[in-house]
């Protein structure tokens, strides 16, 4: 295929356990990046060390800065200037070939991303249960075993459905237009969820092809600084209000079909968190456990009209599959 420019993006940060493996599937494909660029947020565990010792690119820059997860997403892929650009997040792997799928099809059917569902590994590369991401689903929905390019309406609704899962999956599986992600850097606000608000935010002026093909590996490990129950309170919550400021993008006849989304949608966040609460909080006595079924109740109930809506709005959708015809 003709010659497109790609930009790889590297985010790290004491990923040391992680990086033999992924730079040696790295070095099976970094010929097809016109650049490689770090960024580093300040590893104190040898991950820059042996990047620097093993990593071999003819245009390799390293960035060196504090900690943030998107933070360091957005400077790297701010510094890219390729026609494309592909995120590497540490431990997720992508063959050769699929790479060079992804950007055939970019470039055939016109898109700004190109999604594709993921296999599931742990650190030492065996294979894992699937965790059942969007890509995944849509792709069994609506793909035919074909690519496929979503339509406006389509891409919005499912950003709204699967929240605050992400359609986007696994930005290792993914490809991004770069004049594109370069003016909409990922939301910084949202801790793990940045993705799920990018889809949010961009889902209506985003051209997204997906790709029912598997090239692709996420490396399911135990995080660090994984969130605390109430963190990941506060990043629902953070999620609904930008629900919430999106529809207020869409013209009125659009917002209008997903008004009563959001509504359940946040009740039944609530609902969840106030019982998680009670459960966990508070003085023990003979009223609690009668306060919390009652607590349950409420979810539960939440929750089946949630499900209800969100089976009516999927119903009425409907996906026009533009090119990407062929694999």
């Amino acid at each position: 295929m003709e010659k497109i420019r790609l930009s790889v993006v590297l985010p790290t940060y004491n990923c040391r356990r992680q990086m033999a493996r992924h730079l040696a599937s790295m070095a099976t494909w970094a010929d097809l990046a016109d650049e490689i660029i770090v960024v580093d947020s300040r590893s104190t565990d040898g991950t820059l060390e042996f990047i620097r010792e093993r990593l071999r690119h003819p245009n390799l820059r390293i960035i060196e800065r504090d900690r943030g997860l998107y933070q360091s997403w957005n400077e790297g892929i701010a510094a890219t200037s390729g026609d494309w650009v592909y995120i590497s997040t540490a431990g997720d792997t992508i063959e050769r070939a699929h790479l060079l799928h992804l950007l055939e099809l970019g470039e055939r059917t016109g898109a700004d991303v190109v999604i594709s569902p993921p296999r599931f590994i742990d650190e030492t590369g065996a294979p894992c249960a699937d965790l059942n991401w969007p890509p995944a689903e849509i792709v069994r929905r609506f793909g035919a075993r074909r690519p496929f390019v979503l339509g406006k309406e389509a891409a919005i609704t499912l950003s709204y459905l699967h929240c605050p899962r992400s359609v986007l999956g696994s930005s290792a599986s993914n490809l991004y237009r770069g004049p594109h992600l370069r003016v909409r850097p990922f939301p910084e606000e949202f801790r793990g969820a940045g993705d799920s608000a990018w889809i949010l935010r961009h889902a209506e002026d985003t051209k997204i092809c997906f790709t029912p093909r598997i090239g692709s590996a996420f490396c399911v490990h135990d995080k660090p600084d994984a969130p605390s129950p109430a963190q990941r309170n506060d990043v629902v919550r953070s999620l609904i209000v930008e629900k919430r400021r999106a529809l207020r993008s869409l013209p009125s006849h659009v917002a209008s079909n997903y008004d009563r989304e959001v509504t359940l949608f946040e009740a039944t966040a609530s609902a969840h968190h106030d019982k998680r609460v009670l459960w966990h909080d508070g003085p023990r006595n003979l009223a609690k456990p009668l306060r919390w079924l009652m607590l349950l109740g409420r979810y539960l109930s939440c929750r089946v009209m949630l499900g209800i809506e969100r089976r009516r709005l999927m119903s009425r959708l409907e996906v026009r599959l533009v090119g990407g015809e062929h694999h």
